[in-house]
């Protein structure tokens, strides 16, 4: 790339090792569950209403993801530039993650995001929200709030932020929480394997080589 770099980050500390990792993250996404369900009963509705597992929001929750899923690959292949920009930002915030993420590993991580956030944000937070202060302040005050808990740098927290008015949107428009649960599992495999693909590549990674960045 022409002009000045900006210095590549070093990670901040060694990986956890993927056991711990596994149980810090699934132990992070349940609490984010229950708290969730929590703020939906605090609304006086019942809890048996909180997640409806509806086979009609499968196929939309696969569409709704795949939709981001191509959008965000075409925006990568279109301004490559920009993507490995994103790409050094991200790896102040998960260069924790190391260089051992398997797929399954992945997988595990994005379904864990999925529904615990969705919980959080959607189903607990957004809708009590809405009740105090309406459907439009309470899907822009709970999507600002899934932006700033990811501890992004600005331009990736706008992302967030879009992503967060979409999914919440679309969860008042639908009141399927399984959806938007769905949607952000499917998207959330894509980003990471993405992210932590290109982390290798770059020489972001704790200990890890990678491929120098063109100059």
């Amino acid at each position: 790339m022409n002009g000045a770099q900006d210095p590549e980050p070093a990670p901040a500390g060694r990986p956890l090792s993927t056991r711990k990792l596994a149980v810090a993250l699934c132990l992070q996404f349940a609490v984010f569950a229950v708290i969730g369900l929590a703020l939906w009963s605090w609304s006086g509705r019942p809890l048996a209403d909180f997640v409806r597992l509806s086979p009609d929001a499968i196929l939309p929750g696969l569409a709704l993801g795949g939709a981001l899923i191509a959008a965000a690959y075409l925006g990568f292949k279109i301004f490559p530039r920009i993507s490995e920009r994103f790409v050094r930002m991200q790896s102040k915030t998960y260069g924790f993650l190391g260089d051992r993420l398997s797929l399954p590993m992945v997988v595990l991580i994005s379904i864990g995001a999925g529904v615990g956030e969705e919980a959080l944000f959607r189903g607990g937070l957004q809708t009590l929200l809405i009740d105090y202060l309406g459907p439009l302040a309470g899907i822009l005050i709970a999507s600002a709030l899934f932006a700033v808990v990811h501890l992004s740098k600005p331009p990736i927290m706008g992302i967030i932020f879009a992503i967060g008015l979409l999914f919440g949107t679309i969860y008042h428009a639908t009141g399927s929480l399984v959806l938007v649960m769905i949607a952000h599992a499917a998207y959330d495999v894509f980003a990471l394997h993405y992210l932590m693909k290109e982390m290798r590549r770059l020489g972001c990674l704790f200990g890890g080589g990678g491929e120098a960045p063109a100059r």
